[in-house]
């Protein structure tokens, strides 16, 4: 029968399937062909069993699985075990019926002294033995007497059956699962007898190279690995065994391996153990990445909400206390309200940096040199580290471009260069370095497997001189809120901020190697062509002018606190303003035709039902005009890429001065006279 045919459901009804293929058996038999293999194998199939063993019950006393026994399983690793868990029986010489014994379903062929033995069944095979099991004893009854005769021919002779050494031989040698056969001597040592080939393709060792070895070859005990001494005391004890532990191979690297230790044989000298393992490395490295980006998704979200309102707040805050700036005259007030805005952008930064987590795309991206961007901050590098640090700068030169959001990329290194700062405890050498770089496959670097897309990198290499990171960490190191630094010295938030934005940026992040000598991290962003960047009129920091001309802006927002602050600046800048805080009156007004603007700025989530780009794309379409979208968190707004963002984002909160640079981008012409005077006059 062939492997992939379905088990029949079982009912009151003999299975006509069932029966076709006996007969087919049958016929077989009469032309003298060793039918009772494909039998275990059938009635394997049709119990939906993970193993079938079919055995004499004279034969039931050996210590070793008779050779004339016949059995099928599943999974060649059952082979091995299944000998000792049938050999304890407890029925032998007792009127027997079909009954359950632990795992076990047994079927006592009437009339023939066979047992076979169904290991974890279907839960009707029991009833339908009940009533089906003497029907099919009478239809391969000729086969039954007749192997009956054999096996007690054979159990006579002691004649070792050259078909089963073989299957057996067969099965062990190309089990995809890691088969190692351990003596233990009674002196304690442990030493590896039999590898087969997957054991090679797990650990990297020739088989000749285990052969003789001490188990702890591949298991060592140490910190990295607790459950080695798990796996020591398990061969002391002689029992059984279940569990994962790291296997470390000819090359260096360690594979995890879901391990099961099997008790085979004990004698006053020595005792066999069977070592049955499958790698599970993939595996979990996949479930660590999926776990790492959940976490990372959920922690966005919460922290999207939040400071979606936070900088609702600021914004308020930060626009009240420099339009009172503005008026301000007297240089005591204006210390005051320095200080005030001070501790708004540190507000502002500290939300700026938890939104990394929650965006998933950044809009702010542009085309920008790596070695630039290090250069720019070489001078600020210098200063965060200490005069017994020694930075070294080795920047390739022309490279491509790379597309990021900069302020980010800024953010990035900086974490980087502090981390490596503190690993150093502040002496060492840090080096920074960029390079270009083809990648394939998998990402370079120690832990997790990360699948790559291929093409061309630019990449960024932060290396210092420190102690380096204990292995059992790289899983956790790009974790949120995990830190190895005293609560004073770190939030845990830099690595896995630094992480999330190399992934907002389709690029990587990977510990590069790490060691006694020190560790390097790598960055990797794809090359982009260089592009013409839009020139827009840059306004002087010192500078604050008015509109060219008459401008009509369309504020919509539904925090009103901060409408009233957006139409102050908009006065300010002399625009013409009408202020909303509902979009949907804004929608009901275009329709009716009695909305007139050349300036749209909308914040982008809003409650409602509708947010500013979806009203933003629905009022262009109607009248072409320039649109600021602003917010503090895009959230899911219906635009998955940057590249189909087709509208400034300006992030809250921002200053006035930011505010004007942004109208200048979208298109807002603007003269030199100054807002100021206007304003106070």
């Amino acid at each position: 029968m062939d492997s992939g045919t379905a088990a029949v459901n079982l009912s009151l009804d003999f299975p006509p399937q069932l029966l076709a293929e006996l007969g087919k058996l049958q016929a077989k038999f009469i032309r003298g062909e060793d039918v009772l293999l494909p039998l275990c194998r059938l009635l394997a199939e049709q119990s939906e069993a993970e193993a079938v063993l079919m055995i004499n019950a004279d034969a039931m006393f050996s210590e070793d699985m008779p050779t004339a026994a016949s059995c099928w399983c599943r999974d060649p690793v059952r082979y091995l075990t299944l000998w000792k868990d049938v050999r304890n029986w407890p029925f032998a010489g007792q009127e027997q019926l079909v009954h359950c014994w632990h795992k076990f379903v047994v079927w006592p062929v009437k009339q023939s002294n066979t047992l076979v033995f169904f290991h974890t069944p279907s839960e009707e095979w029991f009833s339908f033995l009940l009533g089906f099991g003497d029907l099919i004893a009478e239809i391969l009854m000729g086969v039954f007497t007749l192997q009956a005769a054999d096996w007690r021919e054979k159990i006579g002779q002691q004649i070792p059956s050259a078909f089963d050494k073989e299957l057996f031989r067969s099965i062990v040698s190309n089990s995809d699962d890691l088969i190692l056969v351990v003596s233990r001597t009674a002196k304690g040592s442990s030493e590896i007898i039999y590898a087969n080939a997957a054991a090679t393709c797990v650990s990297l060792y020739p088989r000749s190279q285990l052969i003789g070895q001490p188990v702890s070859l591949l298991f060592p005990s140490g910190p990295d690995n607790p459950e080695a001494e798990d796996l020591q005391q398990a061969l002391e004890l002689q029992r059984d065994l279940d569990f994962e532990l790291y296997c470390y191979r000819a090359d260096g690297e360690r594979a995890l391996v879901q391990l099961h230790l099997v008790a085979l044989e004990q004698s006053s000298d020595a005792s066999l153990f069977a070592l049955l393992g499958r790698d599970r490395t993939e595996q979990r490295q996949l479930e660590q990445t999926m776990a790492r980006t959940q976490k990372m998704q959920a922690i966005g979200q919460l922290v999207g909400g939040i400071a979606h309102d936070f900088n609702n707040i600021l914004g308020v805050l930060k626009g009240n206390l420099e339009l009172v700036q503005l008026k301000n005259v007297e240089p005591k007030l204006d210390n005051y309200l320095n200080t005030a805005l001070k501790a708004c952008q540190r507000g502002t930064e500290l939300t700026r940096r938890l939104l990394q987590f929650s965006r998933e795309e950044q809009f702010n991206a542009c085309n920008c040199q790596v070695n630039q961007v290090i250069s720019d901050l070489q001078e600020l590098f210098a200063k965060s580290l200490t005069a017994k640090i020694r930075l070294q700068v080795k920047l390739t030169p022309n490279l491509p471009d790379i597309r990021v959001d900069t302020g980010d990329l800024e953010d990035a290194l900086l974490n980087l260069v502090l981390n490596a700062k503190d690993a150093m405890n502040d002496n060492g050498v840090l080096t920074i370095g960029t390079g270009e770089s083809e990648l394939c496959g998998f990402l370079p670097g120690l832990g997790s497997k990360v699948p790559v897309e291929s093409g061309r990198y630019v990449w960024i290499s932060v290396l210092d001189s420190g102690c380096g990171i204990p292995l059992r960490l790289l899983d956790k190191i790009f974790d949120p809120f995990f830190t190895t630094k005293d609560k004073s010295k770190g939030t845990g938030l830099g690595l896995a901020m630094t992480y999330g934005f190399a992934k907002r940026s389709h690029g990587y992040l990977n510990v590069l190697h790490t060691g006694s000598d020190g560790t390097e991290f790598r960055l990797w962003f794809p090359a982009v062509s260089a592009k013409t960047q839009p020139q827009t009129d840059v306004m002087a920091e010192a500078d604050l002018c008015q509109v060219k001309g008459k401008v009509r802006a369309l504020l919509v927002d539904d925090e009103v606190e901060l409408l009233r602050v957006l139409t102050d600046y908009c006065e300010l800048l002399g625009i013409e303003v009408a202020a909303y805080s509902d979009p949907h009156e804004v929608l009901a007004l275009s329709r009716q035709g009695a909305i007139d603007a050349d300036l749209l700025i909308t914040d982008v989530l809003m409650p409602g039902g509708i947010n500013g780009y979806e009203l933003a794309s629905e009022l262009d379409a109607k009248k072409p005009l320039s649109v600021l979208l602003i917010s503090g968190f895009i959230g899911d707004i219906g635009v998955n890429h940057h590249e189909e963002m087709p509208y400034k984002v300006l992030h809250k909160p921002f200053e006035l001065n930011g505010f004007a640079q942004a109208l200048a981008e979208v298109g807002i012409a603007f003269v030199n006279k100054d807002a100021r005077q206007a304003w106070n006059s």
